[in-house]
């Protein structure tokens, strides 16, 4: 199955009299809207940011259709087979999720042996594996914090159609919230340890075998690795990595990529004997 969500097949020249922006291949019909790295032929895919570039290109090169933000044009690394570009691209594309996706109600599918509190909510394309324990008053799949800006300064919620996927094994205590994805699903692997009051932005991937104490939080589009060991109170940015083994201490903010097997702390986060060199010398009279 193609990874993204699926559209009720409309053509590129549709979308552009729909929503504007300027066509440079119009004839084509889209049959899903796809992140770049997974996108195939037929599959249109946004380039938001210049970090998608060569994911972008990839994707191009694969037969995907291109929805681009007008202002990548001038990036030399953008292909000249822009297929849709657009002033405001996230706005064009929430609308089109909104209007066109192929979006039917999915209820949650709960594996066997899951345990799920009282007041909890799971929303749609939510999968819960087996053995899974969902604390009281968690939500699961809600919408994430994406918005758009659109012409005039009108703003748009981007739709979150991509559901969330709790491997076997994950717990979460109390109060946790974890997004659902945009395209694609919000995703904690197996074995998973969240503890109360934690929050997981959409399209976050955290790895197999990961601990996380209360009052955390992840931005969208954070990966953490295998076996990580997250402390209370830490702030991780939007599109951040954390490798395989790291740890980050209590009340860091992380704002940066955190390497396997590294030990952070303080904001913004680095290495901890750096910091802790760092403190000592400010404090020092």
């Amino acid at each position: 199955m193609t990874p993204g969500v699926r559209l009720r097949s409309p053509t590129l020249a549709e979308l552009e009299r729909s929503y504007g922006g300027v066509l440079r291949r119009s004839s084509s019909e889209v049959g899903h809207f796809s992140p770049v790295e997974l996108a195939g032929p037929g599959d249109l895919a946004p380039l938001l940011h210049a970090r998608f570039i060569a994911k972008a290109v990839a994707a191009a090169s694969r037969g995907a259709l291109l929805l681009v933000e007008q202002a990548l044009l001038h990036d030399p690394r953008v292909p000249p087979i822009v297929t849709w570009e657009h002033p405001h691209a996230a706005w064009a594309m929430a609308c089109v999720l909104e209007a066109w996706a192929d979006a039917r109600p999915e209820p949650a599918r709960v594996g066997e042996g899951a345990l799920v509190g009282p007041h909890v909510l799971l929303g749609d394309r939510v999968v819960v594996g087996s053995g899974v324990t969902i604390g009281a008053s968690s939500v699961v799949g809600g919408v994430g914090f994406g918005w758009a800006a659109g012409p005039d300064g009108a703003t748009k919620r981007i739709p979150h159609l991509g559901g969330v996927v709790l491997e076997d094994g994950v717990t979460l205590g109390p109060f946790c919230t974890v997004d659902a994805g945009v395209l694609t699903p919000t995703v904690l692997r197996r074995g998973v340890h969240l503890d109360a009051h934690v929050h997981v932005g959409h399209n976050c991937e955290i790895g197999e075998g990961t601990f996380v104490a209360a009052q955390s939080g992840f931005a969208g589009s954070v990966t953490i690795g295998k076996n990580v060991q997250i402390g209370g109170q830490v702030g991780i940015g939007d599109h951040i990595t954390v490798g395989d083994g790291a740890r980050i201490a209590g009340g860091s903010g992380v704002i940066g990529d955190v390497r396997a097997g590294a030990t952070v702390s303080g904001y913004p986060a680095a290495a901890r004997l750096v910091w802790l060199r760092a403190i000592a010398k400010l404090y020092r009279r």
